[in-house]
C-alpha cells in the first residue's frame, strides 16, 4: 500500500509540474532582486519564465516568444505597470494575453488599480512567494478557459 501511495503522489506531482510547464510567464519588475526571487520560484514550479526589468526591453523579449500571462509590478520608473497594462490591452498582438498586476501595494488599492487599467487580475507580493505558483495557476486557468 505504501508503494502505491508513493507512486500516486509522484504521479500527482508530475501532473502539477507538467501543467505549470505548459504555461509561459513574462515577469516585469524594475527590482532585479524581486525578478530573481520570483522567477526562481516560478521556474522551480515548472513555468517557462522570461523577465524584463523595464518596458523598453519588452520588444526584445516578445520577439518570437508569446507568454500565456504577463505579471507586472505597478510602481516602476518611466512607464508604470498600469500604463503598461493599458498599452498591452490596446495592442492587437497582446490584447488577448492576460495581464496581472503584482505589487506590494495594499490589497484594496491594488484591486482598484487593476480595475482602472482593465488588468485581468492582481496578486499581492505581501502574500509571500510560496503561494504564488498556485495563485498564478488559478488565474491562468480562469483567464484561458
Amino acid at each position: 500500500m505504501a508503494a502505491y501511495t508513493a507512486w500516486w503522489a509522484c504521479a500527482v506531482l508530475s501532473c502539477l509540474v507538467m501543467t505549470a510547464a505548459q504555461h509561459k510567464v513574462l515577469l516585469i519588475d524594475d527590482s532585479e532582486i524581486s525578478l530573481h526571487f520570483v522567477a526562481g520560484v516560478l521556474l522551480r514550479a515548472g513555468y517557462d519564465v522570461r523577465t524584463a526589468d523595464d518596458v523598453d526591453k519588452l520588444s526584445s523579449v516578445l520577439g518570437d516568444w508569446r507568454p500565456d500571462i504577463i505579471l507586472t509590478d505597478v510602481n516602476m520608473p518611466g512607464v508604470s505597470g498600469l500604463e503598461l497594462c493599458r498599452m498591452l490591452k490596446s495592442n492587437y498582438e497582446t490584447a488577448h494575453v492576460p495581464v496581472v498586476l503584482f505589487s506590494a501595494v495594499p490589497h484594496n488599492e491594488l484591486e482598484g488599480m487593476a480595475r482602472d487599467c482593465e488588468a485581468d487580475g492582481f496578486l499581492s507580493k505581501a502574500n509571500g512567494l510560496d503561494r504564488l505558483p498556485k495563485e498564478l495557476e488559478l488565474l491562468i486557468d480562469t483567464a484561458l478557459f
